[in-house]
């Protein structure tokens, strides 16, 4: 298909779309250095990308048919709209380019050794054998396919048409979420990009088979002695991180919750969140806490990347990046500073 032919197919596209109630002004697929996005058609005027409520899927409406995405029930959309969402489907996402990535990042998952994948579940990071257990491999893609593109609204989890074509950047605005419908709308010089949500880059990475360098870092899990206290840390991300989690004591064990440990945009908040959290428990040290929760996370993630280095497995420079920039992200922390000043710097 030339160049006049994909311009003419994605008009009608948006065209259709526009008849269904949706708003697409300005926009348009194409190549770029995170792989297919959306980009302005002419970047001195505005873009408009506006999905209305009564066009969102419900993930529990949608099958794979004959290798194809479809809306199993299609009864209370517009005529016509099941037909166009498997169009777009097949043209511009699972068909175009959404499917094979993710084959190719869940295979590479898979490759990993035996004790990766233990010490990667331990850590609370990946279960390769929940997520791609290689079973029933069509099936498996296209519940990686739901997962790295959901949302929830209003009590259920739907997928974004057109929207899901958005690629992600951390230092962008979220969707703009209205009463009745979900949108973008700004000026953009290059590419359409939106944040999707709170991660850092090693789940990041895992969650959706991109590298990007996320701002924060947060801890994996952890199960340690410090100073006659049994310390289990629950990794994981805090989606409000500048609020963190009470901890839980239960007898002689205290147990701490998705800790933020690395903030390249506020680097003093890390430690302040993290005091504030066991301020009340008078037997915990703080301070060397928190480094050696830092450091365990640093050990801990070096030692994988050598194990991926030194066995010599290929197709991994994704994840190994995404190492990298992990340990990067939690490692931007130094000195506290008023709690209230920073969690405001830090939300700008």
């Amino acid at each position: 298909m030339n160049k006049s032919q994909q311009l003419s197919q994605w008009n009608k596209l948006t065209e259709d779309f526009r008849s269904f109630g949706g708003t697409a002004e300005n926009l348009l697929q194409r190549e770029g250095s995170l792989g297919l996005g959306l980009f302005p058609i002419d970047p001195s005027q505005p873009v408009e990308l506006c999905v209305p409520d009564h066009l969102l899927i419900s993930t529990d409406n949608l099958e794979l048919r004959d290798g194809a995405i479809a809306i199993k029930n299609p009864s209370g959309y517009p005529s016509g709209y099941s037909d166009w969402y498997e169009r777009f489907q097949a043209n511009y996402s699972w068909g175009a380019e959404a499917r094979q990535s993710i084959k190719i990042f869940e295979d590479s998952l898979k490759s990993l050794p035996d004790s990766l994948q233990r010490k990667l579940n331990i850590l609370g990071l990946s279960n390769a054998n929940k997520r791609y257990p290689g079973i029933n491999e069509e099936q498996e893609l296209f519940q990686r396919f739901i997962a790295t593109r959901q949302i929830v609204r209003n009590n259920r989890k739907v997928l974004m048409p057109m929207m899901e074509l958005v690629n992600h950047s951390p230092n962008q605005k979220s969707w703009i979420m209205a009463k009745d419908s979900i949108s973008i709308r700004g000026q953009y010089k290059g590419e359409i990009l939106v944040r999707y949500s709170v991660a850092d880059p090693l789940r990041r990475c895992i969650q959706y088979g991109f590298n990007c360098k996320e701002p924060l870092g947060f801890s994996v899990n952890l199960n340690f002695n410090h100073n006659d206290k049994q310390i289990s840390i629950k990794g994981g991300i805090n989606y409000d991180p500048f609020n963190p989690v009470e901890p839980d004591i239960r007898d002689n064990i205290v147990i701490i919750n998705k800790p933020l440990i690395g903030s390249t945009k506020a680097p003093r908040l890390p430690k302040t969140l993290f005091k504030q959290m066991i301020k009340d428990n008078n037997q915990i040290e703080a301070n060397e806490l928190f480094d050696r929760v830092c450091m365990l996370n640093r050990i801990i993630l070096l030692d994988i990347y050598r194990e991926i280095e030194v066995k010599k497995i290929t197709n991994l420079e994704i994840l190994k990046t995404s190492l990298l920039d992990q340990i990067d992200a939690i490692s931007q922390h130094y000195g506290e500073r008023n709690f209230e000043k920073e969690k405001s710097q830090a939300a700008t």
